[in-house]
């Protein structure tokens, strides 16, 4: 008989970079971690058990609560955990994810502030509101399976060209915010309604994908905005929000339920990660404590399959352990911490310049 006690058995969907950190974060609780992923993936190198897809079955019944790293997962895994009430976030958190026109009635319904939008049944009905509504200045986006930009079309002028005409997928559109810069929220919720956020951070974007947050910043509106969606879809877990901020106005952009790219500072900068504190909602125990100890930057390494050894002068590195290097595909982190935030840009700087000498190839 094991000395040790078993406090869950956690299954997460999905074996990539967040599902392995969510497993390493863990391993400081009596706790066992399968991952439903292929062999070599960065979650299946760390945890205790592997599932293929295959044995899905076998897995859910192994768990005592099942989450997921990414929201676009196997849908009759998703829908057998949770009639088994194992599964955590729930569904309803899920399913507007799955669709961004579902994502936009949501946020709305709330009465939380979006780009005006419009729902586009396929990509004839996406150009003609594009044109009727916004005078041929919007963004155009794929209403299922978009992340990190994929699916994203920005329109400044005549869009004959644009390659979403013969598309019969749906669309929104929307408008094309002119907003002074990006910021997100990451907050956890517990099964018992307790709730905290870490604070706001900067977030730089380009072609559509992170390369780099920074913060603390602060902005009570955001929080505020954070809370309201997590009560209303019951929330347990991390979760986060993102923002357009221009001036004092606040525009919610979307909402991710899962632990989240622009909360990877709070590795380190933080007195319980993202990671720590998602187990520990859909464990049902007690929050950690989310203030941050200092200023903090996360620098994404992107399409590379080495390091410089250089940028640990300037920071922790954490690496994803991907088999395989792709243009834009996210192989780890930097994190920088600071006296301010004025510290934690140089040194962001500083890394950039050493991971990509010659400018970024997006």
């Amino acid at each position: 008989m094991s000395s040790s006690p078993s406090w869950n058995n956690v299954l997460i969907l999905g074996g990539g970079q967040l599902g392995r950190m969510m497993v390493l974060e863990g391993r400081g609780l009596p706790m066992k971690f399968g991952v439903l992923e292929g062999p070599g993936s960065p979650g299946c190198q760390v945890s205790d058990y592997c599932f293929t897809l295959s044995e899905a079955k076998e897995a859910v019944e192994w768990a005592d609560v099942v989450t997921f790293e990414f929201e676009h997962v196997d849908d009759g895994v998703l829908q057998e955990a949770q009639q088994l009430s194992k599964l955590t976030p729930n569904l309803k958190a899920i399913l507007p994810k799955r669709d961004r026109r579902e994502e936009r009635k949501l946020l709305s319904s709330l009465g939380l502030p979006v780009p005006r939008w419009y729902p586009a049944e396929d990509g004839r009905e996406a150009l003609r509101l594009l044109k009727d509504q916004f005078n041929n200045v919007g963004v155009v986006k794929s209403a299922k399976g978009g992340y990190d930009g994929k699916g994203q079309y920005f329109v400044r002028g005549d869009p004959s060209t644009a390659p979403i005409r013969e598309s019969k997928e749906p669309f929104v559109v929307e408008d094309l915010v002119d907003f002074d810069y990006e910021a997100s929220v990451v907050a956890v919720r517990g099964k018992d309604g307790e709730f905290r956020t870490y604070q706001p951070s900067f977030n730089v974007n380009k072609a559509g994908i992170l390369i780099y947050s920074f913060g603390p910043t602060g902005d009570e509106a955001m929080t505020s905005y954070a809370r309201r969606l997590a009560e209303a879809l019951d929330y347990v877990g991390t979760m986060a929000v993102e923002f357009f901020v221009k001036e004092s106005s606040v525009i919610v952009n979307e909402y991710a339920p899962r632990v989240h790219n622009t909360g990877h500072h709070t590795l380190d900068a933080a007195r319980t990660s993202q990671f720590e504190n998602h187990l520990r909602a859909i464990a049902g125990l007690p929050l950690g404590e989310t203030q941050v100890h200092s200023a903090y930057g996360t620098v994404n390494i992107l399409g590379l399959s080495d390091v410089p050894k250089e940028v640990l002068r300037y920071g922790r590195l954490h690496w994803y352990g991907k088999m395989e290097a792709r243009k834009r595909r996210k192989m780890g982190h930097v994190n920088v911490l600071g006296e301010d935030i004025r510290e934690v840009r140089e040194k962001i700087d500083r890394v950039l310049s050493l991971l990509y000498p010659n400018g970024l190839d997006l």
